[in-house]
């Protein structure tokens, strides 16, 4: 991920793997003496599990998406960090990953079956007046400050009709319908671009997330999207560990369970046959010897 300081402080960094020190002294990964930092601040650390804020114990003033960060945190692509005043965004490496080249028209009106799947596919709120809030894309869905807006925030810097959310088939696409100068996705600056699962996209300050289960991730294809399937389940598949998974890789499931032994089968039956004799045998001469 590349780190990007809107306001100025630091010259951008790629960061994507190992760790980097953030604070106000000398020899520090970024050193930002001037900005009321704690000598060291926080720490960025990347583990096979993704990429994290590290806070020192009692180190004030952290934020992660506007929420206070005391021990750690994990950071994925479109996060903002403010550590004091200054403040960091977690951008993709390469801008030109983000396609911006969307359909002209709108998206025909969806079937009712593909409006049940549909309705997995939202657009949530991570900031705002909005927090925590969901809308579907079963239609488009229109964020400004208009009073008929889908989204509305009362915002006097939003326009009227600043953008809208919109599901095509195996895509969800965001246009812009105003000024979009300050529209990012995944911290690069866009107008128009085509979304992906996990994608963070902030209109003018107010953040929000695309969670679209079954439609494919950045830089695949391939996946049948909510809105093109006919019947009612669209997710993909979820691979559960069973009986069969391998402990090398859980994540591949074999396809058949393993071949039976004939042997083991007839030591089976052999053995529930003499435990049947033995209890045959207890029940018909217990009462002889209890009577002896």
């Amino acid at each position: 991920m590349q780190l990007t300081f809107p306001n100025g402080e630091h010259p951008g960094v790629a960061f994507d793997h190992g760790e980097l020190s953030i604070g106000s002294r000398q020899g520090q990964g970024i050193c930002l003496p001037d900005h009321s930092l704690a000598p060291h601040h926080v720490s960025l650390v990347s583990d096979r599990r993704g990429v994290w804020l590290r806070v020192p114990a009692g180190t004030p003033g952290v934020h992660l998406n506007a929420r206070p960060v005391k021990r750690a945190a994990l950071l994925h692509v479109g996060d903002q960090v403010c550590l004091e005043k200054v403040q960091i965004v977690l951008g993709e490496n390469d801008a030109g990953l983000i396609d911006r080249k969307i359909p002209a028209a709108e998206p025909a009106s969806l079937g009712e079956a593909q409006r049940v799947s549909a309705s997995r596919v939202v657009i949530r709120a991570l900031s705002g007046a909005l927090y925590g809030r969901s809308f579907t894309l079963t239609e488009p869905k229109v964020v400004g400050r208009a009073p008929d807006c889908d989204i509305r925030i009362d915002d006097p810097a939003l326009a009227e009709r600043q953008a809208q959310f919109e599901l095509h088939t195996d895509k969800v696409v965001l246009r812009a319908l105003g000024d979009s100068e300050f529209t990012t996705v995944n911290g690069v600056p866009v107008r128009d671009a085509v979304l992906s699962p996990g994608d963070q996209i902030v209109i003018d300050g107010h953040r929000f997330l695309l969670e679209a289960p079954g439609l494919p991730a950045r830089g695949q294809a391939g996946v049948r999207g909510a809105g093109a399937m006919a019947h009612t389940q669209t997710m993909k598949s979820v691979k559960v560990p069973g009986p069969y998974t391998t402990a090398a890789n859980p994540d591949e499931p074999a396809d058949t369970p393993p071949p039976a032994d004939p042997g083991a089968l007839w030591w089976l039956i052999a053995a529930a046959a003499v435990l049947a004799a033995a209890m045959t045998a207890l029940l018909v001469y217990s009462p002889g010897l209890g009577a002896a």
